[in-house]
């Protein structure tokens, strides 16, 4: 009995389906001990796949941040990461809210922070 040929391979699954709504490029400045947050709006409503891919770079590792929502006046941490330089992390919401980005400077000396923000489906992304 001869084999049976491997399966079919998908495209490339590390290539998005469709390209992003909008990216934004940005730099937030930061000084020593010093933190910002930028609100992000969408969710799982409906399935209109809302999403947030966000690359973070600092000159130094002294860079915190966290995305996390105020249910209820209370505070839930989604992914956090201390005293890093670079960051990547794809932002999918489980629920319609209002997201928040934290960047704070872990750091003695100010810098600058580049953000590559790219949104999908309503996801929309705002420095308070």
């Amino acid at each position: 009995m001869a084999d049976a040929p491997p399966p079919a391979l998908d495209a490339d699954p590390s290539i998005d389906a469709a390209p992003p709504r909008e990216t934004m490029n940005l730099v937030q400045p930061l000084a020593p001990s010093e933190l910002v947050e930028a609100k992000m709006v969408g969710g799982a409503a409906g399935g209109n796949g809302d999403r947030a891919i966000i690359k973070l770079t600092a000159p130094t590792a002294t860079l915190d941040w966290n995305i996390h929502a105020h249910p209820n006046g209370s505070t839930v941490t989604v992914h956090e990461e201390l005293r890093v330089m670079t960051a990547e992390y794809d932002f999918i919401p489980n629920e319609k809210a209002d997201w928040f980005l934290l960047l704070r400077n872990g750091g003695g000396v100010s810098m600058d922070v580049q953000l590559e923000i790219k949104l999908y489906g309503a996801m929309t992304f705002t420095f308070l």
